[in-house]
């Protein structure tokens, strides 16, 4: 679910709420939906429309031309309605769906780009206030694959680091290696010296997209040191990969330095 919004000084809240978080097209799913909401309390009129994407290690930058061409599913792909109009309370289906096969085999993306109309919003300062007019927009891939490609992926280059309130984070690479973008969640096991295994943290929604070499995932433990042990990392499957097991590897922590 995303949620598209503008908090203003003024107790009102003007938001849209976009669900599912991603859509996977086939041959054999050829239709995917999504339902747009408006809690707000104002008439909220708005578009969609499509934009491509490239992925990087932290996040996405605009595809290219050439990358665009490459990658694209837009071409194959039809969205309707493309505007609509919801009162307080309504909500819409969005529905896409194939439009033509793409060429071959293989995986190609582009995001569902929703626009809304600017909302006259009163913002307040320090002797006085101002009004300001402010669109909101969001962005959903939508995820085209064809033939008998798999997801694959490995778990690379990992260090601990600390944050800013030196609480301790793991800093892990998950790298994609099949023909398909794998799809989940990075789980943080510990295991202490002659004590059990345990859940520490773990980070959802993590594609590792096949046109990057890598993402960057950063897990908070949520612990200023930690006891001798196993550190274990996994990169397990959600949605249509639920429970798979991509990646997994241990690193043996030392005891801490007293000094």
């Amino acid at each position: 679910m995303l949620v598209l919004g503008l908090a203003a000084a003024a107790p009102a809240r003007a938001e849209i709420v976009l669900s599912p978080l991603r859509q996977v097209i086939t041959a054999s799913a050829p239709v995917a939906t999504y339902r747009i909401s408006n809690p707000s309390k104002r008439i909220i009129d708005g578009r969609l429309s499509w934009i491509d994407l490239t992925d990087t290690e932290t996040g996405y930058v605009a595809a290219s031309p050439a990358a665009r061409e490459k990658t694209s599913a837009a071409p194959y792909l039809a969205v309707e309605p493309a505007s609509f109009r919801l009162k307080p309370g309504q909500s819409a289906i969005i529905t896409v769906r194939l439009r033509r096969a793409p060429p071959g085999e293989g995986e190609w993306r582009s995001h569902l780009l929703v626009e809304t109309d600017a909302a006259r919003t009163a913002l307040h300062e320090a002797g006085g206030s101002l009004q300001v007019d402010i669109g909101l927009g969001v962005s959903t891939p939508v995820i085209l694959r064809a033939g008998r490609g798999v997801a694959e992926a490995k778990i690379g280059d990992t260090q601990l680091i600390r944050s800013a309130d030196g609480l301790i984070e793991v800093e892990t690479h998950i790298s994609p290696t099949g023909d398909f973008s794998p799809f989940g969640g990075v789980e943080a096991y510990f295991t202490p010296e002659g004590g059990k295994r345990s859940l520490m943290r773990k980070v959802e929604n993590v594609a590792a997209y096949v046109d990057t070499a890598r993402r960057r995932v950063v897990v908070p433990l949520g612990v200023k040191a930690l006891p001798k042990g196993l550190l274990e990392l996994r990169y397990v499957g959600r949605a249509e990969f639920e429970g798979r097991v991509f990646a997994a590897r241990s690193f043996e922590i030392a005891a801490p330095d007293r000094r």
